[in-house]
């Protein structure tokens, strides 16, 4: 707490009073220590810059993977903590959550070519790896952009342009950052693997292939991580949702997902869960949706194999979470305990294994990647429809926890209120201030979370199998780019 010696506060009401506003101006105040000058002029101002970018990339990443895990399926708000609009995707560019998302993704935009047109220059000690990361997360920012907006600025005061046109400026960065990385093998392999991510979401099939071959050689273990500071901040809000918070239990995963959270845990005081933006898997799964798309079952089913092997080498982290409920508030509300067998839809049959038990020993349960999906499974697909459900499960599952569910759902967020309002090249009747939620999805967005639980049965049921819901509408331009 900051404390104010009364004596000067009453100097400087009385020097306010009789010299007026002129003294009100804060431009006028300067720390000699904080120039711009001062800065760009100590030793190697580009490495401070880039953990700064990282940092905000971490900001970035709270932004957005909490509102999009509510959006989705994956889980269900069950408190007033976190946003109360999302889970039934009202979409508003009142939401102060919207207007923060637009203001994060482009101050890492802006930070990033801060460092590239103005520090990288004045910097002599500046090296190719600094130059090419902030090429990375400036195109970062901008495929971002492309994949939660239907149109968004990308300069101060701009005009709204497309996620195709926005996509375009992501693959001119990460082209660099492939030409340029120099020696750092995960971020030319994460460049890649952003690079085929893009292509894919543009329906750009041959090229998307390619990229994600390329990142495979480059790195078959890729993971890129969003570090944050336990200590300090940021903090990983998804971790203090599903952890961190105790008891509120604010986020309730979708049962079929139960063995898949929490994905963030307490590591200690010192220590914060990271978030995986981009892994390997994402390579193998594109490759494989294009070989489903080309009507190769078999060439699809192979892949989605090797899908699985990656999975099964990530860690499982073992760890009390006795504090989590899955009562919400109300016993026997929801499955909690491995005997219950759950269905996708009521169409579907009863799997076992997707549930845990929470209050006696530790759980275990996968930190990066995690899938029900096993050669077992694979084995007992035999339609291009069920391959193509069946890689969407794993999608989901594999991606859990990191924001990327909604993409899938052919859902896009607004241009916020703020922005409108003070760009002059905005206006309320701009498409891209309205969200974009496919039909499909809109007629069942009151039900994304929905099943039913017989506790006495030892059964839950979902309402609605998402994954059938968007195969079944493979051929809508907002959902199975490949189709």
């Amino acid at each position: 707490m900051k404390f104010i010696n009364i004596k000067y506060l009453l100097f400087g009401i009385l020097a306010i009073s009789a010299f007026g506003c002129d003294l009100l101006d804060p431009t006028e105040v300067v720390n000699p220590n904080l120039t711009e000058e001062t800065v760009l002029n100590t030793p190697n101002p580009t490495s401070p810059l880039v953990n700064g970018v990282r940092r905000q990339a971490a900001i970035l990443t709270n932004a957005h993977v909490p509102i999009s895990e509510i959006a989705s399926d994956n889980y269900d708000n069950t408190q007033t903590f976190y946003n109360q609009n999302m889970d039934d995707l009202v979409i508003r560019p009142t939401d102060a959550d919207m207007n923060t998302l637009n203001q994060q993704v482009a101050r890492l935009r802006e930070l990033a070519m801060y460092g590239l047109q103005t520090v990288v220059p004045q910097d002599p000690d500046a090296t190719a790896e600094q130059i090419a990361e902030l090429h990375f997360w400036k195109g970062y920012a901008f495929m971002l952009s492309s994949e939660l907006f239907s149109s968004l600025p990308i300069e101060p005061e701009g005009e709204a342009v497309s996620s195709s046109v926005i996509a375009d400026s992501a693959l001119k960065e990460m082209n660099i950052v492939i030409s340029q990385g120099g020696s750092q093998t995960d971020l030319m392999a994460s460049a890649q693997l952003a690079s085929a991510r893009i292509h894919r979401a543009q329906g750009n099939k041959m090229e998307a292939v390619d990229f994600a071959q390329s990142a495979i050689n480059t790195s078959p273990d890729l993971i890129l991580y969003i570090e944050f500071d336990q200590q300090n901040g940021p903090l990983n809000t998804m971790q203090t949702a599903l952890v961190d918070r105790g008891t509120f239990d604010d986020f309730q995963v979708l049962p079929r997902m139960d063995f898949l959270d929490p994905k963030y845990y307490f590591r200690g005081a010192n220590q914060a869960s990271p978030v995986a933006v981009l892994k390997i898997e994402e390579a193998h799964l594109i490759i494989a949706e294009a070989l489903l798309s080309d009507q190769d079952l078999t060439a699809g089913i192979s892949k989605l194999r090797d899908v699985i092997n990656v999975v099964d080498s990530r860690p499982v982290e073992s760890f009390s979470n006795q504090q989590q409920d899955r009562t919400q508030r109300s016993p026997g509300s929801r499955p909690d305990s491995t005997d219950i067998e759950v269905a996708a839809s009521p169409t579907d049959s009863l799997r076992s294994g997707l549930v845990l038990y929470r209050k006696g020993d530790p759980i275990s349960v996968p930190t990066v990647s995690g899938t029900s999906v096993d050669n077992d499974y694979l084995d007992n697909v035999t339609t291009l429809d069920g391959a193509l459900e069946t890689l969407y499960l794993i999608r989901q599952e594999v991606f859990i926890g990191e924001g990327r569910r909604i993409m899938d759902m052919g859902v896009k967020f607004v241009i916020g209120e703020i922005e409108y309002l003070s760009n002059p090249n905005i206006d309320p009747s701009d498409p891209g201030v309205s969200p974009v939620i496919p039909s499909f999805i809109d007629n069942v967005r009151t039900e994304l979370d929905d099943f039913t639980y017989d506790p006495e049965a030892r059964e839950a049921v979902i309402l609605h199998d998402l994954n059938r819901i968007l195969v079944e509408n493979k051929t809508s331009p907002y959902v199975l780019p490949f189709e």
